[in-house]
């Protein structure tokens, strides 16, 4: 398969070039998740990093991740579809914790519980999403207000281009600790 660690080792000679421990339990800091870890310049054998010119190092190192960060739905230039499962939501407006690329772009549309688009809603009406955020405001032709959908059974098909998709979430930014 096409996979990579979570966390890989740090580069030749680094006090963290040969393991890596991780803490358990990140902490929230703001929009971050910080990881704590012992790393080493030792292997499993205590062989010591050539690199490193015979000196054994180690140390705690802290990596730094975006909420939610922990998996994405990545989509390259071709283009990508994800569709949710049914749910319901509460709040005003949907929120993105996404990233694109120079090309890329997210385009959201509501269906109902049959699967159609809600008038309004639908691809045709979707302005595309850009940027870097955690908090990408979703907005169709006629606004972002979502309101009047809370509480009943819709699904969300994501079109994805150049992206990557963290998570979604629906709020009410009106309302000063719906963080």
């Amino acid at each position: 398969g096409n996979w990579r660690p979570f966390m890989a080792n740090g580069p030749d000679g680094s006090f963290d070039s040969r393991y890596v421990w991780v803490m358990p339990n990140p902490i929230t800091v703001g929009d971050e998740l910080w990881i704590y870890y012992v790393g080493s310049n030792r292997d499993h054998d205590d062989m010591i990093d050539l690199a490193a010119a015979g000196k054994r190092k180690s140390g705690i190192g802290r990596a730094v991740l975006r909420r939610d960060g922990w998996v994405s739905a990545d989509a390259g230039l071709t283009g990508g579809q994800l569709t949710t499962p049914p749910l319901k939501f509460s709040g005003t407006r949907l929120e993105l914790n996404a990233a694109t690329g120079g090309g890329g772009s997210i385009h959201v549309e509501l269906l109902d519980k049959d699967g159609r688009a809600v008038p309004g809603f639908s691809r045709a009406q979707a302005l595309p999403a850009t940027g870097n955020s955690l908090r990408m405001p979703v907005t169709w032709k006629a606004g972002e207000d979502v309101g009047r959908l809370a509480g009943q059974v819709i699904r969300l098909r994501f079109y994805l281009k150049d992206c990557q998709l963290f998570a979604f979430r629906f709020r009410n930014p009106a309302r000063k600790n719906d963080q």
